[in-house]
């Protein structure tokens, strides 16, 4: 990719030169040109993966070397380079005190230009990515989050429900938590939450080794009910390009940035999932109470144990659709599969979930029942407790907002502001996060 360069030039006619120049370059761009130091400063912040500012000696109307003081503590990751018409060591003096990288002729040739952008471009990059390789090893609270995943012991025995349902519990006790879909050929988030959006998880597979912060950005949806959320492919065939070492790629950057990842697996496994289970915190798997799910959940976990992804005493087991009057009881489940069943089952309330999954709006499920039961299991989950040598408090309410972001709003829904220092994610409903809202109601089946 080619450098990208913004400039403040004082008039027009030196505006128009430099563009001139730059069209004859080959390795880098103009990306926009400001004629005042306010506009300059406030366009650094709107063009992401900047790489120079070109800002002319002559611009105007604050002091420029302000104004280089200014970018510099704004966006340390910026290459400042001053253009001067005085190459003279008063200059290159206070041009280095304001923390500009740089001085350089107004009447630079193509070559010089080329040069001097390249050599800016080269240390702003290097810069970069330093400092989001040390952003991507700890949260903003300093400790890795929890990565939680929800297998089917088959299909339609509620596990995306269990996962959404979930992910707004915890995000109502502010915790942190990112939603991902890695039912990679047939996930159906969308439905569920009611949410249009063009990114996936392939995005982050096409961007190589390096996930930055710039890149999820891009990719998550932001709900303004609590969760971010990472979505399927909208092709189930891309599924395939996930592969092992990607979900493990993406769930580590996630990690880093939330509290909670909690991540839908469906009920097939394929390298992706299984990733998922070997490096997760806990591991759940969802059974109803029949013979077919419950010879499911035997296969599966017993599947793991022979991969050695995961000791099936080391499985934790969620029983679905739950109620007195069926034959299989929890704790005879207990005694046949050898996990650890949770002690909250949820109970087999269809009309209470019809509200939330035909609107694809899980708020609306006002079953009292339903919401008391995935509350509980997300207690015994230790979903709603932040992360190990979190300090109290250290949850969303208690990060203050990164710059250039906005404060959350208040009132009863979970705060969706994100304190990981990548995401605005304060928008609310009407703006959805990125900018892209939410589509026309969708209807999610009962099933998961």
């Amino acid at each position: 990719m080619n450098f990208r360069v913004l400039a403040g030039m004082p008039t027009s006619e030196t505006e128009m030169v430099l563009s001139a120049r730059f069209d004859e370059l080959s390795t880098a761009d103009l990306v926009a040109s400001r004629g005042s130091t306010a506009t300059l400063i406030e366009a650094a912040g709107e063009f992401p993966e900047l790489d120079v500012v070109l800002i002319h000696q002559d611009l105007g109307p604050a002091p420029v070397f302000d104004a280089i003081r200014d970018l510099s503590h704004r966006h340390p990751q910026l290459a400042v380079l001053l253009v001067s018409t005085t190459m003279d060591s008063d200059t290159f003096t206070a041009a280095m005190e304001a923390g500009a990288r740089g001085v350089m002729p107004a009447d630079s040739g193509i070559a010089e230009l080329e040069t001097r952008v390249a050599k800016a471009a080269e240390w702003s990059r290097t810069l970069r990515r330093h400092l989001e390789s040390a952003s991507l090893d700890l949260p903003v609270t300093g400790v890795r989050g929890r990565v939680v995943t929800l297998s089917g012991a088959k299909g339609g025995v509620g596990t995306t429900t269990c996962a959404v349902q979930l992910a707004m519990a915890a995000a109502a006790k502010d915790r942190v938590v990112c939603l991902v879909d890695l039912d990679l050929q047939t996930g159906d988030l969308p439905a569920f939450l009611n949410l249009r959006h063009r990114r996936s998880i392939s995005d982050l597979v096409e961007a190589g080794e390096d996930i930055t912060p710039g890149m999820l950005s891009e990719t998550l949806y932001v709900d303004p009910r609590g969760p971010h959320v990472l979505l399927a492919p909208e092709h189930g065939e891309r599924g395939e390009d996930v592969t092992a070492r990607a979900a493990r790629r993406v769930l580590t950057a996630l990690r880093s940035r939330y509290e909670l990842v909690l991540v839908d697996c469906g009920s097939t496994m394929n390298e992706a999932t299984a990733m998922a289970v070997e490096m997760a915190d806990r591991s759940v798997v969802t059974v109803t109470p029949d013979v077919p799910s419950t010879r499911g959940a035997q296969r599966l976990s017993a599947l793991w144990e022979r991969l050695q992804i995961r000791a099936q005493d080391d499985v934790f087991t969620l029983v679905t659709r739950h109620s007195r009057k069926n034959e299989i009881q929890p704790d005879f489940l207990r005694r046949l599969l050898g996990t650890q069943v949770l002690r909250t089952p949820i109970p087999a309330s269809y009309r209470g979930l019809e509200p939330g999954e035909n609107n694809g709006d899980p708020t609306k499920v006002t079953d009292e029942g339903l919401r008391k039961a995935f509350s509980r299991v997300a207690s015994e989950l230790e979903l709603l407790d932040a992360p190990e040598g979190t300090s109290p408090g250290a949850g969303k309410g208690a990060v203050p907002t990164p710059p250039g972001g906005s404060r959350a709003p208040s009132g009863p829904m979970p705060s969706t502001r994100d304190v990981s220092g990548f995401l605005n994610a304060s928008a609310g409903a009407g703006s959805q996060g990125n900018g892209r809202g939410p589509g026309p109601h969708g209807a999610g089946g009962s099933g998961g």
